[in-house]
C-alpha cells in the first residue's frame, strides 16, 4: 500500500469514529485505571427519557432520579448538564467537577447509559446514568 493510500484509509477511520482525540467515558475511565463499563440500553433509556424531560421543562436537575433509575442494581449515580455540543465536551465537563468526576469513577458500578436531548431554546442537556 503506498503512503497516499495508507493516509486517505486513515483520514476515513478517523472520519467514521470520530476525532482520534474524542473523549467517552471508557476513555476516561481507562486514563484513570479504571476497567470500561458496559453499555446498558436500559440505562440510556432512562437517561434519554430524563434528557427529554429536561430540554421540554428547560430546565436541569435530578428530580425523582431514586424513582426513574427503580430497583436496578444496588450502585447509582447520576450527572447531568447542559450546553454542550457533543459527548466529548459533556465528558470533559464533568470530568471538571469533583462529584461529577468521582461518579464516572466509581469502582461499584458495571454499566452505563448516556444521552442528550435539545430544548425549544436550542439548549443541550445530557444525562449519564450509572449502575450495577
Amino acid at each position: 500500500m503506498s503512503l497516499s493510500h495508507a493516509i486517505f484509509a486513515m483520514i476515513i477511520i478517523i472520519m467514521e469514529t470520530g476525532s482520534a482525540l474524542a473523549l467517552d467515558l471508557n476513555a476516561f475511565r481507562m486514563q484513570h485505571g479504571r476497567p470500561a463499563l458496559s453499555s446498558s440500553v436500559m440505562l440510556v433509556g432512562i437517561a434519554s427519557a430524563h434528557a427529554n424531560d429536561m430540554a421540554a421543562r428547560n430546565h436541569l436537575d435530578h428530580n425523582n432520579f431514586r424513582q426513574r433509575i427503580g430497583s436496578i442494581g444496588t450502585a447509582h449515580a447520576e450527572n447531568v448538564l447542559w450546553g454542550c455540543e457533543d459527548e466529548d465536551c459533556a465528558i470533559r465537563m464533568w470530568a471538571r467537577s469533583g462529584g461529577h468526576r468521582a461518579n464516572m469513577l466509581r469502582g461499584d458500578v458495571s454499566s452505563y447509559g448516556i444521552a442528550s436531548a435539545t430544548g425549544d431554546n436550542g439548549r443541550h442537556y445530557w444525562v449519564l446514568e450509572l449502575g450495577n
